[in-house]
């Protein structure tokens, strides 16, 4: 082996870029011989606004948070309207994933929970099944590993160029999926708490307005009114999310069939037809009449539904799925989730870099509560399960390795 093979090995070789290849292989893999072009309905309402942007008609309706349009706006403009482009774009994307979740947990915990984390992270079905469908949750997973690495990095390192990177991911992010801003808020907190200095929150969350601006101020001339939108309009979805119907759809039981267009898992209101017609401005002014009073007027409904949301979040496998899908589920998530809660039981020591975590969780489970709320959407912070999980493994390793050492100590006394 010439010196040159022997330098590409070795750099081969090195953790990150192993997980990476790693990871890209697994989930290319399954995008080739597994998922066999299988796409959810909503791929296709999110390629038709992608082709819009790609031909130059536009962004449309202001439903949607633009990022993901965006991403395959663009993918569609370089390669033409190829599904596979943007999957094997994903399949980059998950991979990268991984390797940020690996880097940041063995910052903010040790290298070994780090390559855990990783290892786990490459396998989990569900990062690996959304790369193979067109959905933005595998760029959101992205984007939220991203930003949460360079925030970490920033609380080590409160450099400009640390400060300037978190901030404008934290507004990609946020234009992915305006649910994740309270958990920037809080970020931005985190970061004055653990560099002892407000400029480095604010100079964080200055770069977040920045990133978000742009889309703002298309907002704000888009409409006649003047209509503020900082990312998407929450009136909307919180009416549909905040009705009888809403509360009748979480309230049905499991069934071995995933959702479909023609099963459902959500129920509309009977005006929305009506209302989705109306400009924003006017749509969600009515919305938010609609939603508060019904909040208002049936407080028990709306306890019974954010306690049905918070069971539907967390759960530990779909309800609506085949049944081996469940079971794939349990074996992973249903293991992960408990060893979660062990993991950040076990990190207390770590509580004042690991606390950025758990706001993540608090925060954008409290969010979902409002809204609508299924494992889908929980996917994205699964990053970050996985992490605690991997560390009550190590700590787990850790005393199993010492406890044979003692009894093989002990046997030669």
């Amino acid at each position: 082996m010439n010196a040159r093979a022997a330098a590409a090995y070795s750099y081969i070789l090195r953790p990150p870029v192993a997980l990476f290849l790693l990871a890209f292989f697994i989930r290319l893999a399954y995008i080739l011989f597994v998922s066999r072009g299988e796409l959810s309905p909503d791929s296709y309402d999110w390629m038709a606004t992608g082709w819009q942007i790609a031909q130059g008609q536009g962004f449309g309706g202001s439903w949607r948070p633009p990022g993901y349009a965006f991403f395959l706006g663009g993918m569609f403009f370089i390669f033409g309207k190829s599904v596979i482009a943007v999957l094997i774009a994903q399949a980059l994307l998950g991979a990268g994933t991984c390797v940020l979740a690996y880097k940041t947990a063995a910052t903010i915990l040790n290298t070994a929970t780090g390559r855990i984390t990783g290892t786990l992270a490459a396998f989990y079905p569900y990062f690996i099944a959304y790369s193979a469908d067109v959905l933005s949750e595998t760029l959101l997973t992205f984007l939220l590993a991203a930003a949460v690495f360079f925030i970490v990095r920033t609380s080590r390192e409160p450099g400009w160029k640390n400060m300037a990177a978190s901030g404008l991911l934290i507004g990609l992010t946020a234009l992915t999926k305006s649910t994740t801003l309270p958990f920037f808020l809080l970020a931005c907190a985190w970061l004055w708490w653990q560099t002892g200095k407000f400029k480095t929150g604010f100079i964080v969350g200055t770069f977040t307005l920045l990133a978000i601006a742009p889309w703002t101020l298309r907002n704000y001339y888009h409409y006649d009114q003047g209509y503020v939108m900082p990312v998407s309009t929450p009136w909307y979805t919180l009416y549909c999310a905040s009705c009888d119907e809403a509360l009748y759809a979480e309230m049905r039981g499991e069934t071995d069939v995933p959702s479909d267009k023609n099963a459902r898992s959500l129920i509309d209101p009977p005006d929305l037809e009506y209302i989705s017609s109306l400009p924003v401005p006017e749509r969600d002014k009515l919305c938010r009449e609609k939603a508060l009073t019904w909040i208002k007027g049936n407080p028990d409904k709306f306890l019974t539904l954010v306690r049905l949301r918070f069971v539907h979040f967390w759960r530990l496998y779909p309800m609506m799925a085949y049944k081996w899908q469940k079971y794939a589920a349990m074996a992973t998530s249903g293991l992960y989730i408990p060893l979660c809660l062990i993991g950040i039981f076990l990190s207390i020591r770590e509580f004042k870099k690991t606390s950025l975590l758990l706001a993540l969780f608090v925060s954008y489970t409290a969010v979902h509560l409002f809204f609508f709320s299924m494992i889908r959407y929980r996917v994205p912070i699964d990053t970050f399960i996985i992490m605690f999980a991997a560390h009550t493994l190590e700590r787990a390793y850790t005393a199993l390795t010492r406890s044979r050492a003692h009894a093989r100590m002990a046997g030669t006394r």
